[in-house]
């Protein structure tokens, strides 16, 4: 019997693709994960940024992510950790990679030491370490030594994703898009805001989800009031 398929390309797997099909079946294979999914209002953090957008162009919803993840993360440190084997890591530095879509797939910037910078350092570090990726100049330092990972798919109008872990690390949190959504208030009325759901995973090796349910929460919080977990007046 002949393959009747008409073949408009073919080629070999390499490269980033081949990197990155390694990571996810190292991922899938070795480490038992965990997910879940909840949406928050995000109106605080979207009018946070036109208003630092307005001091700095850099500044984005993702960076503003990036910072209040790092202020939860000196809160939860064990979600800021990775296991190697038999060895569980809890680390000081909070080097947060985010994912950027690039044709050939997802690659990683790490924007290290985010528990020391403002906003404006991290947006400043994080959009030339995004434009240095895209014209391949970016060194390998700046993709590797994360503890903790952020994915943003709501430029892309997804409403959720579930995330794979970014090996070795014990947690990483996915980012859908923003919706208007009727909401019922704890007084019960009713009120329109701007939702978006984020979903994390674990490795239940390492902790459960009784921790990252924790992280969540704490995270919420500073959602909600993100000028004052970012040091801003």
């Amino acid at each position: 019997m002949t393959d009747s398929k008409r073949v408009k390309e073919s080629y070999k797997i390499s490269g980033t693709r081949k990197f990155i099909g390694k990571k996810m079946t190292e991922s899938l294979r070795d480490y038992p994960q965990g997910s879940g999914s909840i949406y928050f209002p995000v109106d605080a953090v979207l009018d946070l940024k036109d208003e630092l957008k307005a001091q700095n162009p850099k500044v984005s919803v993702t960076s503003i992510f990036v910072k209040l993840a790092a202020e939860a993360l000196k809160e939860h440190p064990l979600i800021n950790s990775a296991l190697i084997g038999d060895e569980f890591f809890i680390y000081d530095s909070i080097n947060i990679a985010v994912g950027i879509g690039l044709p050939d797939g997802i690659m990683m910037v790490v924007v290290k030491e985010a528990q020391d910078k403002d906003i404006f350092q991290i947006s400043d570090e994080l959009q030339d370490m995004i434009a240095k990726l895209k014209t391949k100049k970016l060194g390998m330092e700046d993709m590797m030594g994360s503890t903790y990972t952020i994915s943003n798919m709501g430029m892309l109008e997804i409403d959720q994703v579930t995330p794979f872990l970014n090996p070795p690390e014990t947690g990483i949190m996915a980012i859908g898009t923003t919706k208007k959504q009727l909401v019922v208030n704890d007084d019960d009325t009713t009120s329109i805001k701007r939702m978006a759901c984020f979903s994390v995973t674990i490795n239940h090796a390492a902790i459960d989800g009784f921790h990252s349910g924790l992280y969540l929460k704490t995270f919420k919080k500073h959602l909600l009031d993100p000028k004052s977990f970012m040091g801003l007046k």
